[in-house]
């Protein structure tokens, strides 16, 4: 009798323990300066990424997604790069996202020029783009170089921002509060193979778990792209996982033991 109860205990163990595990599908991808991709949106697009990642610049009062001012070109605007397309797209899905799905695609701008000037020209924008702007399944989040919290109550409803870890935010910026982003290289000089330092290792457990309890996501930049570091990254509870190659982490994500035959989580 002894024995089968203590039988019975393991079981209920192992299965709360695999309920409680995390299932990672594409939803938690971070397509990382998708514009530098050969097929920029689309491929991410067509892997149902949960963010995509588009540096922007202001200039002569338009918005060119590049990774530096010198790289400006005049046809790579924001409009034709990602709000046209993705508004095209919803429209062919009749209102959401992603086909057949209420799942949420993040859309990480990230400003290379001052906020204050730059976020009413993409206001001005998204003007022209109704299926985007208050869509409960596209969160537009600003990244960079963002004005000062103490103003971001006074935008609009569909605008959020990704904030900086270590920073006592109010109650009312929280609410604009869409993730918490920070770059690995502040934690840890790892290069992605073998395991990551004890020390390092704790120090990012801290600063994810602040942010869970915050009840936001969390995203690192400037980490390894392999599949060691995904692997450790999703041990972190890592909301979004950053990378270069998105075929390669979908496909590895898709592979997982855990996530056979589940459809791609909603944010």
């Amino acid at each position: 009798m002894r024995q089968s109860t203590i039988i019975l205990f393991f079981l209920l163990f192992i299965d709360q323990h695999l309920r409680a595990q995390r299932v990672y599908t594409a939803a938690n991808v971070h397509a990382h300066n998708d514009y530098q991709q050969s097929l920029p949106f689309f491929n991410a697009y067509t892997h149902q990424v949960g963010s995509i990642e588009a540096d922007l610049f202001l200039q002569d009062n338009e918005l060119y997604v590049a990774h530096e001012a010198k790289e400006i070109s005049p046809e790579r605007t924001l409009d034709v790069l990602y709000l046209q397309p993705l508004q095209a797209q919803i429209k062919k899905n009749k209102g959401s996202a992603y086909p057949h799905s209420t799942a949420i695609l993040q859309i990480l701008i990230d400003l290379k020029t001052n906020g204050t000037t730059t976020l009413p020209v993409l206001m001005r924008k998204l003007a022209n783009y109704p299926e985007i702007r208050n869509n409960p399944t596209i969160q537009l989040v600003i990244s960079g170089e963002r004005p000062n919290p103490e103003t971001w109550s006074k935008y609009p409803s569909y605008i959020y921002f990704d904030a900086t870890p270590g920073v006592n935010y109010t109650a009312e910026q929280l609410k604009k509060i869409r993730l918490f982003s920070a770059s690995f290289r502040s934690y840890s000089q790892w290069n992605g193979e073998g395991s990551l330092e004890a020390a390092a290792e704790a120090k990012i457990r801290q600063a994810i778990d602040s942010a869970h309890q915050l009840n936001k996501k969390w995203r690192f930049w400037a980490t390894p792209d392999n599949a060691n570091t995904w692997q450790t990254l999703m041990q972190f509870k890592v909301d979004f996982i950053g990378t270069d190659d998105v075929t390669g982490l979908t496909s590895y994500l898709n592979k997982l033991p855990t996530n056979k035959n589940n459809s791609p989580r909603k944010n």
